[in-house]
């Protein structure tokens, strides 16, 4: 006992005395500790808040989901109410109640149109409760009994500035032929999107408004008012198995084949089938935090090697003493696992905090609160693991230490670390990932797999690190010279080729994933406003149905509306393609072309032939110039449409179709024009017209037109199902003029570009902002692999500083060499991460934008988001040096040569 109370003694007062080493090590492991025990505690949160209270997010004790159909509605529907009131009725249920969804369209709100929940009042919800925003102390129940009254979520209430007591106009478009009546409802309160009964909807998402079942047949059919969901509480001590038997009966009994329940699931099943819904969410969150683990490690094993290094003479002093090699490697391991402890204990706390910070990046994304609390799990996990990781990783420096001949260090006060050689070193490589596997195996719920991804990630990382190595390697061999400190720290650079790739891999690893978020986030707002601003400034966009008053519109909007700049009108129907040029069109010219996938088919016996059935756009004017709403087209050969062609059949073709259907400027191509426009019903029309002109597929990536293209009348005349006007409007009037248009239009449907754009970027940057904090955890991470490695340089070339030191060099040179070595690897960093980043979207590109011949995207970064990486993995390596070596620097060289 006293034997072992030595160990634990000499190995805490190691920790003590390894300073700054033994913060370094506990830093490393607590960033890993912190991210894992912060991923946890939020999938916890997630996991508390989706299936926590499993009555309350199911909406009742049964659930039962409906299949929608106007017969339905109006035949079964009642019949099931009467079915589940005589359940009441006989004690079996204590209460039920239903809901259903409609998208709506709000006079004035030029958003994505938001949804409308229809509920009664007086029994919704069944368990639970809405918490009122506003008014503070409102009563859900009370409020929305109000005839004509609304609550609408909180967002937006933000997005137009709502308040309460104001009047709103809301409408319903019950098809594409008919919209529903519009009424005035008045705002009574606001809540939060977190609805019993209600765990993803759409409307979650873009906005939504509650209105009780009274209020929604003001300008809701009947058929749409009728619960879509029924919940259903059960009395006390009742089987609820009993009604999901009774309502499965029902649909065999009154149904048939097309069954009017489509799910019946109690409490329980929900719960079951949203906690399997999270498994991968809480597979991916571990797996990140693993890795994050795994950085630690490292970063551990480096510090320890620095440790063993610095006190070989004392270890061989020990050892000379009589310390065996396995008590030594007691010790070592010992310190490790106190350093691991210390570390956890501290990531612990560092997890609190980025829990509760992840917890509100997922609260703006998904526009919801979610429970949130001290979650024993995930802190006794991080406790345990960071330990026992630590203690894993800490084996291989403390069997070096156990390694060191006393003869040899005692003889020369001081000698480099034995090696282990390369077999020792692969089988503790290889122990040591089988039991990173085993602890992610137990974690993940599955041993084989996390087995697996332990090797999996264990191939990658030394695949990287060996492209690493290279890069190093090469790097050495740089031929110019700004300065001897450059010299000098090219040359250093080569010296332990093997930890500098490690620390290179993850520098490298962190800034490719920081780069990768900044290039999407930059791509992906930029195609936004390519899509929706198509280059050419245009900012609003109307939706009119069924309607031959689209040229009267369009001139009378142009006249009246205030603030237009510039409108123009596109429509689509269906079509034959017949012939061209009275030969039907070549199949084997399309399969030869080799990308003409999405305009062939086969038939039932595996004969590939071209597609006959096509899609025929409209096109109007805008003033006098011709424009796509896929954005800014090139003329390939032809010409574009001018005024006169306005009333002539005549054609414009993409070029992709034009390469497929094998079409030319001055072809004739017959058609057959389907009407889209069920008003219409299924008439058809042949039309013969002229390619005028090829042309490119539009700069945007969008299929607003389609890749066939005629004046706008041939369309309208055919029968298009709905057009869409494209306007640009002078941004103060824009808000007044699509009040105005919106009252002109048979669907109401417009839009404000900007303001889509806003929600757009807003909900791609709330995506992002969690890998990102991620990333930047790894790079602080590999920031402190850095301030390792350049502890140990110092340490190894302790002799080397001390002699320039007595040659004249001042503190502040040797720190420049040292800076320089930093520098370089940080910018090394810098640069394969951005690369790495660009070559992967470049690859995704290239994919994207063969899946389909509208896709256009296109990779944008800002220049600005490429030099902050940059100056971030470059200044990171800076600051880790200077916090590691400037002590080391300043020892006097009397001092270092004495005992070197």
């Amino acid at each position: 006992m006293n034997r072992f109370f030595f160990y634990v003694k000499y190995a805490w007062r190691s920790v003590l005395r390894g300073g700054q080493l033994s913060l370094f090590a506990i830093a490393c492991i607590a960033v890993g500790v912190g991210t894992l025990v912060g991923l946890q505690s939020l999938s916890a949160s997630i996991r508390e808040t989706l299936v926590g209270d499993f009555q309350v997010r199911a909406g009742g004790d049964v659930v039962g989901n409906v299949n929608f159909s106007n017969y339905y509605q109006r035949t079964l529907a009642p019949q099931a109410a009467q079915l589940l009131n005589g359940l009441k009725e006989s004690g079996q249920v204590q209460d039920w109640t239903g809901l259903n969804t409609h998208s709506v369209q709000i006079t004035g709100y030029f958003n994505v149109p938001p949804t409308v929940y229809i509920v009664d009042p007086a029994h919704f919800p069944l368990f639970g409760q809405i918490n009122m925003l506003e008014p503070a102390g409102g009563t859900f129940q009370q409020l929305l009994a109000e005839p004509n009254s609304i609550i609408i979520s909180k967002s937006i209430m933000q997005a137009k500035g709502y308040h309460l007591g104001e009047e709103i106009e809301v409408s319903s478009l019950i098809d594409f032929t008919r919209t529903g009546a519009s009424t005035t409802l008045k705002i009574v309160g606001a809540i939060d999107p977190d609805l019993p009964g209600v765990n993803f909807d759409p409307g979650l998402f873009v906005g939504f408004g509650m209105v009780s079942q009274q209020t929604a047949r003001q300008f809701l059919q009947e058929a749409e008012v009728i619960p879509t969901t029924y919940f259903v509480k059960m009395a006390p001590g009742k089987n609820p198995q009993n009604v999901v038997e009774a309502l499965q009966n029902f649909n065999r009994e009154k149904a048939g084949r097309y069954p009017f329940f489509n799910q019946v699931r109690t409490a329980s099943q929900v719960l079951s089938q949203n906690s399997q819904s999270l498994e991968p969410v809480d597979q991916v969150l571990t797996y990140i935090g693993l890795v994050a683990m795994l950085i630690g490690g490292i970063g551990s094993i480096n510090t320890m090697l620095v440790v063993v290094r610095q006190r070989t003479v004392e270890i061989a002093t020990i050892k000379a003493l009589g310390l065996k090699p396995r008590q030594t490697l007691l010790i070592f391991t010992w310190q490790i696992v106190f350093m691991g402890l210390l570390g956890s204990l501290a990531g612990i706390f560092i997890g609190i905090g980025l829990g509760f910070l992840m917890r509100s990046i997922v609260e703006q994304l998904f526009q919801r609160s979610l429970a949130w609390s001290l979650y024993p799990g995930p802190l006794l996990t991080g406790l345990f693991i960071g330990t026992i990781v630590a203690g894993m990783f800490g084996l291989l420096p403390a069997f070096t230490a156990s390694r060191i001949p006393p003869a040899d260090v005692l003889r020369q006060q001081g000698g480099a670390l034995p090696r282990l050689g390369n077999g020792p070193t692969l089988l503790a490589g290889l122990l040591l990932t089988l039991g990173l596997g085993l602890v992610a195996g137990i974690l993940l719920g599955q041993i084989a797999l996390g087995i697996g991804l332990a090797y999996l990630t264990l191939g990658g990382l030394v695949a990287i690190t060996g492209v690493m190595y290279l890069v190093v390697f090469l790097t050495g061999k740089f031929p110019f010279s700004f300065s001897p400190s450059f010299k000098l720290a090219i040359r250093n650079f080569q010296r332990q080729r093997g930890r500098t790739a490690a620390t290179l891999t993850v520098i490298t690893v962190s800034l490719f994933l920081v780069s990768l978020i900044g290039i999407v986030s930059d791509t992906i707002q930029t195609t936004l406003r390519q899509t929706l601003d198509y280059n050419l400034g245009f900012n609003a966009g109307a939706v009119n149905v069924y309607s031959r008053r689209d040229e009267d519109l369009k001139n009378s909007f142009e006249k009246d509306v205030p603030g237009i700049q510039k409108i123009f009108v596109s429509n689509t129907v269906g079509a034959n393609l017949q012939s061209i040029n009275g030969r039907l069109p070549d199949t084997n010219r399309a399969v030869a072309a080799g990308t003409c996938g999405l305009f062939l088919d086969q038939d039932s016996a595996d004969n590939i032939f071209i597609k006959s059935s096509i899609q025929v756009s409209g096109r109007s004017l805008a003033g006098t110039e011709s424009i796509s709403p896929n954005g800014p087209q090139k003329v390939l050969s032809g010409r574009n449409f001018t005024p006169a062609d306005m009333d002539k059949k005549v054609m414009l073709v993409s070029e992709a179709e034009a390469t497929c259907y094998g079409i030319k400027v001055g072809d004739t191509v017959n058609l057959r024009l389907r009407a889209n426009n069920f008003g219409n019903g299924s008439r058809s029309s042949a039309v013969s017209v002229n390619v005028i002109g090829i042309v490119s597929k539009g700069t945007a990536g969008t299929n607003f037109e389609q890749g066939f293209v005629v004046p706008f009348e041939i369309v309208n005349q055919a029968g298009a199902q709905f057009s869409i006007f494209f306007m640009q409007i002078d941004p103060p009037l824009i808000q007044p003029a699509l009040t105005q248009i919106q009252k002109s239009l048979y669907g109401n449907f417009v839009f404000d570009f900007t303001d889509l754009i806003t929600r757009f970027t807003n909900l791609v940057n709330s995506i992002l902002a969690l890998p990102l904090l991620l990333s930047l955890l790894s790079l602080l991470g590999g920031s402190i692999l850095i301030a390792n490695n350049v502890a140990l340089s110092v340490l190894e070339r302790r002799k080397e500083v001390g002699v320039l030191k007595a040659l004249g060099a001042k503190p502040r040179r040797v720190l420049g060499m040292l800076l320089w070595e930093s520098g370089i690897l940080g910018l090394l960093g810098s640069v394969l991460g951005i690369g790495g980043a660009l070559v992967v979207m470049s690859v995704v590109q290239m994919l994207v934008n063969r899946s389909t011949v509208y896709a256009n995207l296109s990779i944008t970064f800002s220049p600005v988001t490429l030099g902050l990486v940059t100056g971030l993995g470059v200044g990171l390596a800076l600051m880790a040096t200077v916090l590691s070596a400037w002590r080391a620097v300043k020892e006097k060289p009397i001092v270092v040569l004495r005992y070197e």
